[in-house]
């Protein structure tokens, strides 16, 4: 069979040297730049989706196109993430028995959320413990009080057709009590624990202090009861010993099974991130546990956590256990815990505030150089929850003292971390930052504080209310 072309034939009609080429008679310019425009759009198109894919599979790694802003597109990232912009997944151990049938309806015995902020590469640990008194969602828009260690069962096998059953009664009980909006859930059992470490051959804990349980079991219907000790010092776990660690309490109380549980937390990233187990075969241990393991979270979603994860690493994990804000009800039903609502903020917002200003430990003062009263004690309570705690602010409403047209900050002695991040959250520029030696800010030293922070008539606290609505909304207790 011949390969050779036909003979190209000019079509008829077609004069080259008057009418010019059909197709540039068909094609004209404002067509061709109509077609230039819709490229470009679509080029456009597939980056705002691929930035938003990006953002969800693999959190913290936007591609580097050269630019800084795409319209409609916010690659200018933050240095930190507020509550709702973290990822937080809620981490359930079920009390069911290794005996038991996986489905066997359970309490949490233990309850954690694991928070990561793809800004700064941070993480945390925060704790709920699990007889702390709550008010539960009943699916028909009210609430039922119950301890937060009820919410799983209930929504599993109470509350018929709840949406997502008893790990989304779950995530809406921690967001309503403690205000804090849970992305992904992890449900595991006593087995699905053990096989975790097991995988990882065992972790290393530094035990802090001896401890003791002479009837320890962790069956249903056995009687092998037997003794369990630790004593202080480093020691490798294997699973049913990690198991045994994070489950005894004879000797002492829940508060301190808590730590021991966040120990173990520490231990296993520490170990999965030396084995490089955290994003090499991420997908692999989840593909082979997540029969298991109960989890929303996708098979897509497996890699990009596990990278963010590995930027973290364990060194920069914070744990942080609600147990001291918690206090025991006298009139109710059982072991109660009722919690108080400004403590468990103070206490929540260690883990999910910026830790840089948290340790950098600046303490402040704040001038209300205004005529709106009582101005510096609402800003004092605006940066409770960024991390500048209360035991760190005094405030000074002069009354009838000066008012100052403009706000500045008066940096003391060099507490430039928290001193930045003040005239970020009041949206002030550098000019309007004061070392200790200039001229107008001697009349603000002598303080006692780090920092002075003189508000004037141009004060611009709005930022700052917009992050606390998301942290002070939804939340009970006494």
């Amino acid at each position: 069979m011949s390969t050779e072309l036909p003979p190209f034939e000019r079509p008829e009609g077609a004069d080259l040297k008057t009418t010019g080429s059909p197709l540039r008679k068909r094609f004209h310019l404002p067509v061709i730049a109509g077609i230039a425009v819709f490229g470009l759009l679509a080029l456009y198109s597939s980056l705002v989706v691929a930035f938003q894919v990006i953002d969800i599979l693999a959190p913290g790694r936007q591609p580097n196109l050269g630019v800084q802003i795409l319209p409609g597109v916010n690659t200018d990232l933050p240095d930190h993430a507020d509550i709702n912009q973290r990822i937080n997944i809620v981490v359930l151990g079920l009390d069911v028995r290794r005996d038991q049938p996986d489905n066997t309806p359970g309490r949490t015995d233990s309850i954690m959320v694991l928070t990561m902020d793809p800004y700064s590469k941070k993480g945390g640990a925060f704790s709920i413990p699990r007889d702390t008194w709550v008010e539960i969602p009943d699916g028909q828009g009210g609430y039922k009080t119950d301890r937060v260690n009820t919410a799983y069962e209930l929504g599993e096998y109470t509350y018929k057709g709840y949406n997502g059953g008893g790990a989304g009664l779950v995530k809406d009980t921690i967001e309503h009590n403690f205000g804090i909006p849970i992305d992904y859930y992890v449900v595991l059992n006593f087995n699905n624990f053990i096989d975790v470490i097991d995988e990882l051959d065992g972790v290393d804990v530094d035990v802090p202090e001896y401890v003791y349980d002479p009837a320890y079991t962790d069956c249903n219907s056995c009687s092998d009861y037997y003794p369990v000790e630790f004593t202080e010092g480093p020691e490798h776990m294997d699973g049913k010993r990690a198991l045994e660690y994070v489950r005894i309490r004879a000797s002492d109380n829940d508060f301190k099974r808590i730590e021991r549980q966040q120990l173990i937390v520490k231990a296993t990233a520490k170990k999965a991130a030396d084995l490089g187990t955290v994003f090499s075969n991420a997908l692999g241990l989840y593909n082979r546990y997540k029969d298991a393991i109960k989890t929303d979270i996708s098979d897509l979603q497996i890699p990009g956590l596990a990278d963010l994860a590995k930027q973290i690493g364990p060194d920069n994990i914070r744990t942080v256990s609600m147990a001291d804000a918690t206090y025991p009800c006298n009139n109710c039903p059982g072991a109660v815990l009722l919690f108080n609502k400004a403590k468990m903020i103070e206490l929540r917002d260690r883990v999910f505030s910026d830790f840089d200003v948290q340790d950098d430990g600046a303490t402040v003062a704040i001038l209300n150089g205004t005529q709106t009263p009582d101005l510096a004690a609402y800003l004092a309570s605006l940066l409770k929850s960024q991390g500048i705690t209360a035991n760190r602010v005094s405030t000074d409403e002069l009354k009838n003292g000066p008012l100052y047209d403009r706000t500045i900050i008066v940096d003391v002695n060099g507490k430039s971390q928290t001193v930045d991040k003040l005239a970020e959250w009041l949206k002030l520029p550098s000019s309007r930052i004061r070392a200790a030696s200039d001229p107008d800010a001697k009349d603000f030293l002598g303080r006692g504080a780090n920092i002075v922070v003189v508000l004037g008539a141009d004060v611009n606290l709005t930022g700052l209310e917009s992050a606390n609505a998301s942290l002070q909304e939804s939340t009970t207790g006494s």
